[in-house]
C-alpha cells in the first residue's frame, strides 16, 4: 500500500472507534509509542501546523488530544529520554549530559509493563543510558566552565538530495520503522497478551556534518525536493534576533559555541528553517506508516502516542539545535488517541515528558511506583477516568546541564510566565517571559515583574534545590567553579549564601541584576588559545543549483 495515499483508507477505520476507558483488570490496552528527536511541538497545533503539511500529526491530533504546553525535561537527546524511560526529574538520576545518564539496569515503565504481562518490543534511537556519546561530551562537560569561549559546533547549513521523486532521505529510520510495521503485522497481531511498542526516531534531527570529523554533532539539516514541497515557503519568517549587547550572557555563549556569530544571510536562515521543516515531514510521514498499519489491526485496543525528546530552535534566537529553554528547543509534541482518549481534546495544561511513565500504568492498570516525578494525564484525556488522589501541579519544569550552555539552567512554566533561573541563583541573572504577549521571547522582564519572580524562584526551588544541584553537577564533572555550574566569576561567598536555602524559597535572586559584560563574553573573535580546540566551520551550501520553489 502506498502510504503517502492512505487517507481514504484511514478514515474509513474511525467508524470501529469506541472512547471511553474505565481502568479495569479486564481491558489492556496495548500501546505504540512513536518518539522522534528534535521535532518542535508547536508544529503539531496552529499557528505553528500552517508552516509544513504533517498529515499524520494532524489526523492524532483530531482522533486524539493534543497538549499545547508539553515540555522535555531536559532539552538534549541522553538526559531528556532518562527523564521520559525513568519518570524522574534528571537531577534525581543524575542524567546530567549525553555522556552521564541511567545506568542498564535502571527500571523503566517498558520493564514494568514485561513484569504485568507485556509482551514488549523497542525498536529505533534509545540513547538513555551513559555512554553514548562519551568522547565529546566528556570534553564538552568541562569546556562549559572554562573562561574562554571554544565554537562547539558546525555553522548550520543545508543539504538538498535526490529529486521531486526521492521519498525516503533517512534510510536508516524508514528500516526501523519497515521492522516496526512488520512486527505489528506479524507478531503483535497474533499475540493472546497485549503488547507495548517503542519506535524511536533520529529525524528531524540534524544530520552529522561529515567534514568536521567522527565526533562532530549535527550541523546539516538535509531533505530532499519531495519534502520541500510540503514546506508552505511563504509562510516561514525570518526570526527576531537581539544583538550581541542585548543577549543575556549564557544565550551569547550558546549562539557562540553553536557556530551562529557569523553572519547569515534572510535566504540562508529561511532555507535551514524551510529544511529543518520539510525533515519534520519526513518523520511525519514515519508516523503515518505507523497509524496505518495501528488501524488495519487493533484501533479498538491500542494507545498511539507521538512525542518527541526535545525540538529544534532552526535559527530562532540565533541559534539553532537543542540546550536552550526557549520554545522552540524545550517545546516537544504529545499527542495521544485510542480506547480511553476522547476525540478532539486540545489541552493547556503544562506537561512534560515524566508524565508519560505514569499514563501507561495508569492506562494498563498498573499501580504507580513511588518515586516518580510526574503524574498521570489520563484524568485530562478521559471523563472516565478515576480522578487523582491529590490535583496535578499546574506547573511544568526542565533542566539542562549540558554542553553549549555555561550554567546550569532550570526553567519553570507556570500560566502564562517562563522562569528561567541559573547556577546558583545569584551570579547569572533570571529571565522571565510571558508567553501570553511575547511568543518570540524577546523580552526579559525579570526587571519589571520582580514579585513574578520572587514567586517563580520560591516554587521552583522547592522542585528542585537548584544551587545544591549546580553544584553537585559541576562536582560530578570535575570542574572547579565553585559557583555551581557558572564561569561568571562569582565568589565563594555567593554560593554559600545561595546554598543556605533548605528548598523553601530563601535565597531568591535579584532579577534586576544586569547581565556580567566584562571582557571576553561579549566579544565575537576567538580567543587564541582556544584555537587548537576550535571546530572548523561547515561551508556554506550554495543552493544555486538548487534554486528552492514552493
Amino acid at each position: 500500500m502506498n502510504v503517502f495515499c492512505v487517507a481514504f483508507f484511514i478514515s474509513a477505520q474511525l467508524q470501529v472507534l469506541a472512547f471511553g476507558f474505565k481502568r479495569n483488570a479486564t481491558f489492556r490496552p496495548n500501546v505504540v509509542m512513536v518518539m522522534s528527536d528534535a521535532f518542535d511541538g508547536r508544529l503539531t497545533f496552529d499557528p505553528g501546523s500552517r508552516l509544513v503539511q504533517l498529515p499524520f500529526t494532524k489526523y492524532l491530533r483530531e482522533q486524539g488530544a493534543v497538549f499545547l504546553n508539553s515540555y522535555t525535561n531536559s532539552p538534549i537527546c541522553c538526559p531528556s529520554r532518562a527523564a521520559m524511560w525513568s519518570g524522574r526529574f534528571v537531577h534525581l538520576t543524575e542524567s546530567w549530559n549525553n555522556h552521564k545518564c541511567l545506568d542498564g539496569n535502571a527500571t523503566t515503565w517498558m520493564d514494568d509493563l514485561r513484569k504485568n504481562g507485556y509482551h514488549t518490543r523497542s525498536l529505533g534511537k534509545l540513547d538513555f543510558t551513559s555512554g553514548g556519546h562519551s568522547v565529546s561530551n566528556r570534553v564538552e562537560a568541562w569546556t562549559r566552565d572554562v573562561r574562554f569561549l571554544l565554537q562547539q559546533e558546525g555553522r548550520p547549513v543545508t543539504d538538498l538530495r535526490g529529486d521531486e521523486t526521492t521519498v525516503r532521505v533517512m534510510t536508516k529510520d524508514w528500516k526501523t520503522t519497515d521492522i516496526a510495521v512488520e512486527w505489528i503485522r506479524k507478531t503483535a497481531a497474533s499475540l493472546s497478551q497485549p503488547f507495548a511498542l517503542y519506535l524511536g526516531l533520529n529525524l528531524p534531527h540534524p544530520y552529522h556534518t561529515d567534514s568536521l570529523g567522527p565526533t562532530a554533532g549535527g550541523s546539516t539539516f538535509r531533505t530532499s525536493p519531495y519534502w520541500l514541497k510540503k514546506v508552505s515557503y511563504q509562510n516561514i519568517t525570518v526570526p527576531k534576533w537581539l544583538p550581541f549587547s542585548k543577549m543575556h550572557p549564557v544565550d551569547y555563549y550558546s549562539t557562540y559555541t553553536k557556530n551562529c556569530s557569523g553572519n547569515f544571510t534572510e535566504q540562508e536562515v529561511r532555507d535551514i528553517r524551510a529544511f529543518y521543516y520539510a525533515m519534520c515531514a519526513e518523520a511525519d510521514a514515519m508516523l503515518g506508516v505507523v497509524q496505518v498499519r495501528w488501524w488495519a489491526c487493533s484501533p479498538c485496543s491500542t494507545v498511539l502516542l507521538f512525542t518527541s525528546d526535545h525540538g529544534d530552535l532552526a535559527m530562532e534566537h540565533r541559534q539553532f539545535y537543542k540546550m536552550s529553554m526557549f520554545e522552540g528547543s524545550s517545546h516537544v509534541p504529545l499527542l495521544l488517541a485510542g480506547p480511553g482518549v476522547k476525540k478532539g481534546l486540545q489541552l493547556p495544561q503544562p506537561v512534560s515528558l515524566v508524565d508519560i511513565y505514569p499514563t501507561l500504568l495508569d492506562l494498563a492498570g498498573i499501580p504507580t511506583p513511588a518515586g516518580l516525578s510526574g503524574n498521570s494525564l489520563l484524568p485530562l484525556l478521559s471523563p472516565a477516568a478515576v480522578p487523582p488522589a491529590e490535583p496535578r501541579p499546574d506547573w511544568a519544569f526542565s533542566e539542562y546541564h549540558g554542553c553549549n550552555a555555561n550554567a546550569s539552567t532550570y526553567m519553570l512554566r507556570q500560566g502564562r510566565w517562563k522562569y528561567i533561573a541559573y547556577g546558583d541563583g545569584l551570579s547569572v541573572p533570571a529571565q522571565l517571559f510571558d508567553l501570553s504577549s511575547d511568543a518570540e521571547e524577546l523580552h526579559n522582564m525579570a526587571a519589571r515583574f520582580p514579585v513574578v519572580c520572587q514567586r517563580l524562584d520560591s516554587l521552583l526551588r522547592r522542585v528542585v534545590d537548584y544551587p545544591a544541584v549546580s553544584r553537585k553537577c559541576s562536582a560530578t564533572a570535575g570542574r572547579s567553579s565553585a559557583a555551581g555550574g557558572s564561569a561568571w566569576g562569582s565568589s565563594t561567598q555567593t554560593s554559600s549564601a545561595a546554598s543556605a536555602g533548605t528548598g523553601t524559597g530563601r535565597g531568591t535572586p535579584k532579577c534586576t541584576r544586569a547581565p556580567s559584560t566584562s571582557g571576553w563574553e561579549r566579544s565575537p573573535a576567538p580567543n587564541p588559545v582556544s584555537a587548537a580546540l576550535l571546530l572548523s566551520s561547515a561551508p556554506r551550501l550554495q543552493l544555486q543549483n538548487h534554486r528552492l520553489s514552493f
